[in-house]
């Protein structure tokens, strides 16, 4: 005999919602869609709404507007352009900086798939990161920008699987590489600097993570480096079919990236993963 239907529990969200917008009816107890809309996390809200349409205009008044797509930067012409892409479409915008200066200083704008900055000043990049909510983005691209230590560390959001950094300098304190690998449990695939000072593969094999990387590109890589434990790295962090690119110094001679070379070579033999030296 089947079991009766529970009573489905009828929520409205605001009683100023125009007369377009329809009751939403859920089979969860009120109380409980309640608490969900007032206390849930960013990524929540982003599956909400997705699957609800009834709660878009809440979701926004909440956290702004939202985009999939974000793409700043600095042309020759110092001009500054962002992309906005739909279901469909990417819509470019080319203009200047008041773009973003204009914007209401009690809403972010939500970027919720891709983040990307090109040739972009630390003050710039701090200016932009008070205007973004960047809580459920999953790819990051910092080209040829600068950023400060303290606006990276707030860019580390759990969702990111892709980090894309040929800027973030690898300051004499900081070991960008380790701490990125600690912060992004997701991490899929990252392009970083090494930091001659505190980097070395035996302190990022140590690391715990759950997932392993598809792709890693680790540039500024020294001519003295703890080799050894190189081939501990990849069996620990790198998943099968996985590369690692190795980038080295500006100046590092030939014979010195050789014995690399030899040592990629034989390694490559042997392991489903790969050794790219460049």
């Amino acid at each position: 005999m089947d079991s009766p239907k529970q009573p489905s529990v009828e929520v409205e969200l605001q009683k100023s919602l125009p007369s377009t917008f329809l009751k939403q009816y859920y089979s969860l107890p009120s109380p409980i869609i309640k608490y969900m809309l007032e206390n849930a996390s960013a990524i929540s809200y982003f599956k909400l709404f997705q699957t609800c349409k009834i709660l878009q205009k809440f979701i926004e008044e909440k956290y702004g507007p939202q985009i999939d797509v974000l793409e700043v930067g600095d042309l020759s012409n110092h001009s500054y352009f962002f992309s906005i892409r739909d279901r469909k479409n990417e819509i470019k915008i080319r203009g200047s900086e008041k773009i973003y200066n204009e914007f209401p200083k009690n809403q972010k704008l939500w970027v919720r798939k891709r983040l990307l900055f090109k040739r972009l000043s630390g003050k710039v990049t701090s200016t932009y990161f008070e205007k973004l909510n960047f809580s459920t983005v999953k790819e990051v691209y910092l080209l040829q920008t600068h950023i400060s230590i303290e606006d990276y560390k707030k860019l580390l959001v759990p969702s990111i699987e892709l980090l894309y950094g040929n800027v973030c300098k690898a300051e004499d304190t900081f070991d960008i590489i380790s701490y990125t690998l600690k912060s992004l449990s997701n991490l899929k695939v990252f392009r970083l600097p090494w930091n001659p000072n505190l980097t070395t593969f035996a302190e990022l094999t140590s690391i715990k993570r759950d997932r392993k990387l598809e792709k890693a590109e680790i540039y500024e890589f020294p001519l003295v480096s703890d080799k050894n434990n190189l081939s501990g790295f990849i069996t620990e962090h790198m998943a099968p079919g996985s590369t690692l690119y190795l980038c080295f110094k500006y100046g590092v001679s030939k014979s010195a990236k050789n014995k690399y070379q030899n040592f990629a070579d034989e390694f490559n033999k042997f392991s489903s993963s790969k050794i790219i030296i460049r």
